[in-house]
């Protein structure tokens, strides 16, 4: 397996495969085939570019010769193919590209909102210290590019482990480079994602934030959807096609872990009440940084024949009663194998006042009261 392959599974395993694209090469003209990053993560507004480099077995290897190979191949060369991805991007008002489900779409940059450049390479283990230690390089025209050796791009996918947290570390990282300049090279990466984890994000850099990686709980089974958002291919059916799931599991993907453990409670619920048929009233939840809210409707044996209709205006019911743009249903009926069986409902349109809807929810509320809360993301 290449180190491509191995990033490209790795993504896949992460950020779902809907959103990873390897296969990037496009014709901005019939004689003309060109290449965009290796890899990239788009999901939503979001895009991420990776750059990458491996460093194949070299006899008589040394010191210099890994230093001019890191300044060649990784600073100069990689740097240039992203800031060529981030110009073809621009001049094409729409570019082709295919996913590792093998599905095609139509990225167009206009509807990116946040975009990072990363050039992840595996270098030799000749390569110097003070190589090692870079951590970024600024173009004139693609502007900040990540420099982030592989197995430190390991840690950090596999210490925060959604799309989300990764790109508030990308963040992180760039602003505190932007801070901090050549004095950070001396703080390796896990000190970094340590500061992260620590949310003193304007501290000073420090070895000390090792502790917070060192101490972290991670506690995945509170809140890791991955088994149910996996089986989406397989499991649903739509009339409107095959990638009719897609806005469902961009807006799962799209939450951190503290509102996907919220997600997950609601979910399990939903399973006990469905299988030992116990009538409960919707529960729900609502994520103001994505506009987006979600209601969870466990299925009681009378319920079915309005299974579908009742998914439809409670998800509708909810968005509306919390001005969101969009909102995910799902309801949970208990099959007869011992089993359940989940059928989900997405709408998203501009949010318009409706007098019908606001007279039910006036005088018949079906929902429970929604409290703002601060939700606790990390545990050591």
């Amino acid at each position: 397996m290449t180190f491509a392959t191995e990033l490209t599974a790795l993504n896949e395993w992460h950020f779902f495969r809907e959103f990873v694209y390897s296969e990037n090469t496009f014709r901005p003209m019939p004689s003309m085939e060109v290449e965009l990053a290796d890899s990239m993560i788009w999901l939503g507004d979001l895009l991420i570019a990776f750059q990458l480099k491996e460093r194949g077995i070299v006899v008589g290897a040394n010191a210099d010769t890994e230093k001019r190979w890191f300044e060649r191949k990784v600073l100069k060369k990689a740097t240039r193919q992203i800031r060529d991805t981030v110009n073809y991007l621009n001049r094409n008002k729409s570019i082709e590209v295919r996913n590792q489900c093998g599905q095609t779409f139509d990225l167009s940059f206009a509807a990116i909102h946040q975009i990072y450049k990363l050039v992840v390479y595996l270098p030799h283990n000749a390569l110097p210290t003070e190589q090692r230690r870079v951590k970024h390089h600024r173009s004139r025209t693609a502007g900040f590019i990540h420099i982030i050796p592989a197995h430190d791009y390991l840690d950090i996918v596999r210490t925060l482990l959604t799309p989300t947290e990764v790109v508030e570390y990308l963040s992180f990282r760039e602003s505190l480079i932007d801070r901090c300049g050549t004095e950070l090279y001396a703080i390796p990466e896990p000190a970094l994602i340590g500061q992260f984890l620590s949310r003193e994000l304007e501290a000073r850099p420090s070895l000390n934030y090792l502790d917070y990686l060192r101490k972290l709980k991670d506690r995945s089974e509170e809140w890791d959807m991955s088994a149910v958002i996996s089986k989406f291919p397989d499991r649903i059916s739509s009339a409107n096609g095959p990638t009719d799931y897609y806005p469902i599991i961009r807006e799962l993907a799209l939450l951190k872990r503290n509102e996907l453990r919220e997600f997950k409670k609601r979910f399990q619920l939903c399973i006990v009440k469905a299988k030992t048929d116990t009538f409960a009233r919707p529960y729900r939840i609502a994520v103001p940084r994505t506009g987006c809210g979600f209601v969870f409707l466990p299925i009681t044996k009378d319920m079915l024949p309005y299974r579908q209709t009742g998914l439809k205006n409670f998800t509708y019911a909810h968005k509306y009663d919390q001005r969101l743009i969009k909102c995910i249903g799902v309801s949970i009926a208990n099959d007869s194998d011992g089993w359940f069986n989940a059928e989900w409902c997405y709408i998203e349109n501009k949010w318009v006042q409706d007098l019908d809807m606001d007279s039910l929810l006036q005088n018949n509320n079906p929902f429970r009261e929604v409290n703002n809360s601060e939700l606790p993301r990390y545990s050591y």
